[in-house]
This record gives structure tokens, sequence and C-alpha cells, in this order.
């Protein structure tokens, strides 16, 4: 039997343009256990942030909103995007 949210052994997509793909909400169904600490860090890390496909596109953004050199890029690892920081990294 093949695990809630897959199909033929790959990971379920959305099948129409007008059904939104929430990573956040995939990852939560997907994992095997639940680790409060874990879920503490993607709130803090990730789903309180907006997330840019490339570093450029974050940079750009932090650029345009006068925030180069006070925010810094990281690549998220529950999200696979980038998002901004005022943590040098």
């Amino acid at each position: 039997m093949l695990p809630a949210g897959t199909r033929n052994g790959t990971l379920a997509m959305p099948r129409k343009e007008s059904d939104k793909f929430d990573v956040m909400k995939w990852w939560l169904r997907s994992r095997d256990g639940i680790d409060d600490v874990q879920d503490r860090d993607i709130s803090r890390s990730c789903s309180s942030k907006d997330g840019y496909r490339t570093e450029a596109e974050a940079r750009a953004h932090a650029a345009m909103n006068g925030m180069s050199g006070v925010l810094f890029t990281y690549r998220c690892t529950y999200c696979d995007q980038w998002h901004l920081t005022r943590r040098k990294t």
C-alpha cells in the first residue's frame, strides 16, 4: 500500500493549476513522526517567511526594500526555497 499523498510510488502533485501545492502541508502530511522541536523550527524559519525561487530573487527583494547589507539569504532545508534573515550567513 502506498503512503497517503503518493501516486505510483511518487509524490502526488496538484492535478489542476487551480490546486495550489502547499509545501508545508505536504511535509507535515508525509513525515513519519511528530517532533515538537522541529515543528517550532519550521514555524520560526520557514512558514512565517516569504519564500523565493532563487537566491538572486531573494537578494533583489531585499535590495528593492532598501535592506541590502541588513538582510541575508539562506536556503531553507524544509521547503527548498530561499528566505531572508538578519543573521549573517
